[in-house]
């Protein structure tokens, strides 16, 4: 019998605009592959409109309701925001998230119960960062799925490690120190859904849970284009991201500061495509002055950027969970080059579909040797469909599903 659920999001799970999209996105699909269509309740987190019925989100769900916009600063003051860190170095604010205290501004907590019971939801399937509010909704009667596109913790530390600043750590130290404490209460949930096997035997360490099931970040890979026959250009580079990401500002940082003049001293021409939006004035200002830069920012369509590149570039060395960034560039065929940070959670037997370099100067020497050689390009390039096709499809996830309990309820 197929359960009652209730599917829980930070925000609107269309269109696909960052990860935290694409992973609800997925999960959605996935379920409706499965026989389960969810009721979804999702909140407002600076978005200009709402779901209206029309979107593709609707059709794959019972019923979807907004839960309210989350309150974007909630300190009105720095004074007010030190004593919100502070509170997380010391263990005070329980019933707070550092990952979601702008949902506890708003009561988001009190919101999902009430749905919950609305919807008569036997699962609740909810965001990793709400984690404080499993008890109560146990309590009530619901069983809860946490679905975590990174190990919090694990993304917490990375988040530290990526500022530069001996001062301007403190804040992110204060989040770790608070995401460990809350961490923990994932032990509340009865199955959480981890990326990579790494974050699935961190999480499965905390405890009670009955389960940790490895579910990974997954793309509909049939519905891509098939790009591996089309080598791209041989001077092209390509990084596509969101970059008021912390992790992905750093890459661009190293990319316009280091690898491609490291690059062009080899290939004269080569030139970078820096795609996605959130750029910060300084990182602007350095693709405006590096030679052979083209940032267009956010782009609603990534498939022109994706043709024209001969190389996908990822040196992401910060953050947590599987990048869909990668995943997307094996989906759409492309010969990606990159440090092993950024293809975590992806293993692959030897010819491998993507090339590791494990340290700055093999990233440039690796990349330099994809864009001469144009047949190495569309060598690679294959290897990395098929592996999206076996390993990244949505096919794949069901397949990891039928494990969880939301199959066997």
């Amino acid at each position: 019998m197929t359960p009652r659920v209730l599917f829980v999001a930070p925000n609107l799970p269309y269109p696909l605009v960052s990860g935290g999209h694409l992973r609800d996105w997925q999960l959605l699909n996935l379920l409706a592959r499965v026989g389960i269509r969810p009721a979804l309740l999702y909140f407002g987190a600076g978005e200009e409109r709402l779901l209206d019925g029309r979107d593709p989100v609707s059709a794959l769900c019972g019923s979807v309701r907004y839960g309210g916009a989350r309150v974007e600063r909630p300190d009105a003051t720095r004074w007010q925001a030190l004593r919100r860190k502070v509170a997380y170095l010391t263990g005070g604010r329980r019933d707070e998230h550092p990952f979601a205290y702008q949902y506890d501004a708003m009561g988001a907590g009190d919101v999902i119960l009430r749905e919950a019971a609305r919807a008569a939801a036997e699962i609740v399937v909810l965001r990793g960062f709400w984690c404080h509010h499993a008890a109560r909704l146990r309590a009530a009667g619901h069983r809860v799925i946490a679905n975590c596109p990174d190990a919090n913790v694990r993304l917490a530390r990375e988040m530290v490690r990526s500022v530069r600043s001996p001062v301007r750590k403190l804040g992110p130290f204060c989040n770790l120190r608070g995401v460990r404490r809350q961490e923990r209460r994932l032990a509340d949930c009865d199955e959480i859904w981890a990326p990579t096997a790494l974050e699935r035997d961190e999480l499965a360490a905390l405890g009670r849970p009955a389960r940790v099931l490895e579910l990974p970040n997954l793309v509909d890979v049939a519905a891509y284009p098939d790009l591996a026959g089309e080598p791209g250009g041989d001077d092209t580079l390509l990084f596509v991201g969101n970059f008021a990401y912390g992790p992905n500002a750093n890459a661009a940082r190293v990319l316009l500061a280091d690898v491609l003049p490291a690059v062009r001293r080899h290939v004269a021409a080569a030139r970078l495509l820096l795609v996605g939006g959130g750029l910060a004035d300084d990182l602007r200002r350095l693709a405006a002055a590096t030679p052979g830069v083209e940032a267009p920012g956010f782009v609603d369509d990534l498939l022109p950027w994706y043709r024209r590149a001969g190389v996908v570039v990822l040196p992401v060395r910060e953050g947590a969970g599987m990048l869909f960034k990668t995943v997307e560039a094996l989906a759409y065929g492309k010969a990606a080059v990159g440090v092993p940070h950024a293809f975590r959670g992806l293993e692959a037997a030897d010819p491998g579909p993507f090339v590791m370099a494990r340290s700055r100067a093999a990233l440039v020497a690796s990349t330099v040797g994809m864009l001469r050689d144009r047949d190495r390009r569309r060598a690679l390039a294959r290897r990395a469909r098929t592996f999206a096709e076996t390993r990244l499809s949505w096919a794949y996830g069901v397949r990891c599903l039928e494990r969880s309990l939301l199959v066997e309820a």
